[in-house]
């Protein structure tokens, strides 16, 4: 029966949200970040195009963008016409608005639910099918890395020397059975749900955690940019070597 049950979670639809509806006022850009250059592509098709060429798995793609950006991504739907496919909801004021938008136009089935930040390009095929695969088996799990950098906690006045072998950096896509993520939408917002993970968590379900990659950073930054430029030309110079 275990094996039976199994396959039929193998067989669920896998859906990916991808919130695209930030403004960037930190990137100091004239664009929002997620429509800047990357190799002659914006930031954001490179993120839906992991997903989209996935050799493993097929997605139903969600779009979470801002109403002022449509022109903007009618724009991109003529010069990429397969983005034309995918789904578009728009955002909300937090982010857990623009995700519970989101999950509110998924069918009530059982299935696989990802969100994945839209400035986070970078994340390899091998991390998409295991938190999507592990997320069958745990119920909600994300991905992370080693923390890198020497840490102090500082509460504004003092400040205290962490050990960083104790904290791990989280990425996206967090990844959750569609039970888990929808039972925590209900909850009522609340300001210290920075992601899904800490909403799943703070509504009493266990988060495991998967290996992610150290290239699957966050565009948020000027700096970040500069280095999204280099891993992308690293990457090219890889793919050509082969």
């Amino acid at each position: 029966m275990a094996i039976i049950k199994m396959e039929g979670f193998i067989q669920m639809k896998k859906y990916v949200i991808i919130l695209a509806a930030g403004e960037g006022n930190r990137m100091g850009a004239e664009s929002a970040k997620q429509f800047l250059l990357l190799g002659g592509k914006p930031i954001l098709v490179h993120t839906i195009d992991n997903f989209l060429k996935h050799p493993h798995h097929h997605f139903e793609i969600i779009i979470v963008l801002k109403k002022s950006h449509m022109k903007i991504w009618h724009m991109l739907c003529e010069e990429y016409d397969y983005l034309n496919n995918l789904k578009i909801v728009f955002g909300g004021k937090e982010r857990f608005h623009s995700v519970k938008n989101a999950i509110d136009t998924i069918p009530d089935e059982e299935c696989i639910i990802g969100v994945h930040d839209g400035v986070r390009p970078f994340v390899s095929s091998e991390v998409i099918n295991t938190v999507f695969t592990e997320a069958i088996i745990h119920g909600a799990i994300v991905p992370a890395i080693a923390m890198i950098p020497t840490i102090r906690m500082t509460d504004g006045n003092n400040n205290q020397s962490k050990n960083r072998n104790d904290f791990k950096v989280i990425q996206t896509p967090q990844v959750f059975r569609s039970e888990i993520i929808r039972a925590a939408y209900q909850t009522a917002y609340l300001p210290f749900f920075f992601d899904d993970a800490t909403l799943v968590e703070y509504c009493g379900y266990k988060i495991e955690l998967a290996e992610g990659n150290e290239e699957n950073i966050k565009i948020t930054l000027p700096i970040d940019y500069i280095t999204a430029k280099a891993l992308h030309s690293t990457k090219l110079k890889h793919d050509i070597s082969y």
